[in-house]
């Protein structure tokens, strides 16, 4: 890990993550609960501020976080660090282990990228008989006007309700990729994945790779 990522003995910030609501925070919680028993490590790529990477953590899992934005890697620095190891680079091309990790993640991340390359990157790096979990989005369609409505009548009472935390990193929008594309192209390179566009704005995938 770079010098500069290296944990200060500073104390940390204490968050209450379960206090933060967004459509991506909404829909990580779903998954989370998916991770095998069996399960030592993983890897939350475009990991932001850490969120995700802490709720790995507390299931007792080693995790690596790899971000490229400095800035925000620093805000996760200052935050709970406990079981975690920060990287700043870009993960579709940072030396990570083949195959070495129980646990991939990616929230609200492979819109930034070519969708096929981060599918890809994600089967590379799961290790036999783990589990990818993703939270992603995707770009509306004349196709999805009538779910669209529908989704911003239940955004208004879900923010009236919790409120909405955003995060100052860097993000790509609007989505470059539809929902058909996506499923297309997760269906080809994670075969027996499960993948489900949601009311509000998101789809989650989960993919267990084969242990032979």
């Amino acid at each position: 890990m770079s010098e500069e990522l290296e944990k200060a003995d500073a104390p940390k910030k204490v968050v209450d993550d379960d206090r933060r609501w967004n459509y991506s925070i909404h829909y990580q919680r779903r998954v989370v609960d998916l991770i095998p028993e069996n399960a030592r490590t993983a890897i939350d790529v475009g990991c932001g501020e850490g969120m995700f990477a802490r709720e790995l953590a507390s299931r007792h899992l080693a995790v690596t976080a790899i971000d490229e934005d400095g800035p925000t890697l620093e805000r996760a620095l200052a935050q709970d660090t406990t079981g975690i190891d920060y990287l700043e680079g870009d993960f579709l091309t940072y030396d990570l282990p083949r195959e070495g990790y129980d646990v991939v993640s990616a929230i609200a991340v492979l819109h930034h990228v070519d969708i096929a390359t981060g599918f890809e990157r994600l089967k590379e790096l799961v290790a036999p008989g783990g589990v990818v979990l993703v939270v992603g989005a995707s770009r509306g369609t004349m196709k999805t006007v009538p779910k669209e409505i529908g989704a911003s009548f239940a955004d208004k009472a879900q923010r009236l309700w919790r409120g909405w935390w955003d995060h100052d990193t860097p993000s790509a929008w609007p989505p470059p990729h539809t929902f058909d594309e996506v499923r297309d192209a997760a269906i080809e390179i994670l075969p027996g994945c499960e993948i489900k566009n949601h009311l509000l704005y998101r789809y989650t995938l989960t993919w267990s790779k084969s242990e032979a």
